[in-house]
């Protein structure tokens, strides 16, 4: 583990941290990190597309971003990193470009929190490749999956998910959340979508209507339906090896449940080895017919974080002193088993259900 630290070059100059668009809730996380106590001075600076009066508040410095991508992007973070001599950089968006330029970072002094190579980033950010890493290991399973890119691969994807008894949905190879997410509806009509879609459902035959209608679609998946309980995993790694795993249990919309669930941290531990992962990232798995199936390992900090540390871990806190070099103690007394539940933006914590404290 590294044992030199930025703050040595200079004890009296704070530590700047840089977040390029990170979440809307990362303020929560940002105050519970401030809130920890620490002798040292820490600046958070922030850059994102548009305005943001939750993200300003916590910020010292917050500035719009340009319209740009690419390489362009490259050169604006590593200019707003020379200009506000930035100790730290927590990245979330573009990373898989802003890893090719690590080097570049390194030599101007600044320390970049990604969770592993250039060549990680790739197989992570397509749940295609990752599955395909996976399929042939007992780590977890694998949902049953195709990658569509016209109208013979779509009905060719369905009916084998329907041959073992699966529902099927549709999202994005690359996706943030659940954007792009359907579940596909083979009773529902393009009329009754019209008039009865939540907006996470689509009917099969306008799948397949726009399959044939046209030749320039973008690859998408298609997949089984899993039916049972999911769970979000956040975690705190260092080269391959798992310092703390969180498990939230979603309930619905407004409600996560905090579980003590040794078997998923068992599969977060494998995982992080298997991808030699550090720092901060999320691991989403769901239940369907009694089997595990993984979803998805996101390669950043989830959105909802700050709720698994109301169990007591202060993540983007231990998450810094990694990056900054320095070594991290497994002394917390986690609480497990508790609910969390969200009312107009607000998160409030039930400590009525099952309260108990354990060791990670």
């Amino acid at each position: 583990m590294p044992n030199q630290t930025i703050a040595s070059r200079n004890p009296q100059k704070p530590i700047n941290i840089y977040f390029n668009r990170c979440f809307s809730t990362t303020h929560k996380i940002i105050q519970l990190f401030l809130s920890y106590p620490d002798t040292r001075k820490f600046k958070i600076y922030i850059s994102h597309g548009c305005a943001n009066s939750n993200l300003q508040e916590v910020a010292d410095y917050y500035e719009v971003e340009p319209s740009i991508n690419g390489r362009d992007y490259v050169d604006y973070c590593l200019n707003f990193c020379l200009k506000h001599e930035i100790d730290l950089f927590v990245p979330r968006y573009n990373v898989t470009t802003l890893v090719d330029y690590k080097e570049d970072f390194d030599r101007i002094g600044v320390k970049v929190m990604f969770i592993g190579s250039s060549e990680t980033y790739q197989f992570l950010e397509s749940k295609v490749k990752t599955y395909k890493v996976l399929n042939n290991t007992n780590i977890i399973a694998i949902p049953k999956t195709f990658c569509v890119k016209n109208y013979d691969d779509f009905q060719t994807a369905y009916k084998k998910i329907a041959k073992v008894g699966s529902s099927a949905c549709m999202k994005p190879i690359s996706g943030i959340g659940g954007n792009g997410f359907k579940k596909i509806i083979e009773t529902m009509t393009e009329i009754d979508e019209l008039y009865l879609s939540t907006g996470s459902t689509i009917a099969k035959e306008r799948i397949a209507r726009i399959l044939q209608d046209s030749r320039n679609v973008e690859p998408f998946i298609v997949m089984e339906y899993l039916e049972g309980d999911e769970f979000s995993i956040d975690c705190l790694a260092y080269q391959g090896e798992l310092i703390r795993a969180i498990p939230r249990r979603k309930i619905d919309l407004y409600c996560q449940n905090v579980e003590h669930r040794i078997d998923l941290i068992v599969i977060a531990q494998k995982l992080t080895k298997k991808f030699n992962l550090s720092y901060l990232y999320n691991i989403q798995v769901k239940y369907h017919k009694g089997k595990l199936y993984l979803l998805e390992i996101n390669t950043r900090m989830s959105a909802g974080i700050h709720k698994s540390s109301l169990a007591g871990v202060n993540f983007l806190y231990l998450a810094i002193k990694l990056l900054n070099g320095e070594a991290v103690t497994n002394r917390e007394t986690i609480r497990w088993d508790f609910q969390i539940r969200a009312i107009e933006n607000y998160e409030l914590t039930d400590l009525t259900p099952l309260y108990s404290s354990a060791p990670i």
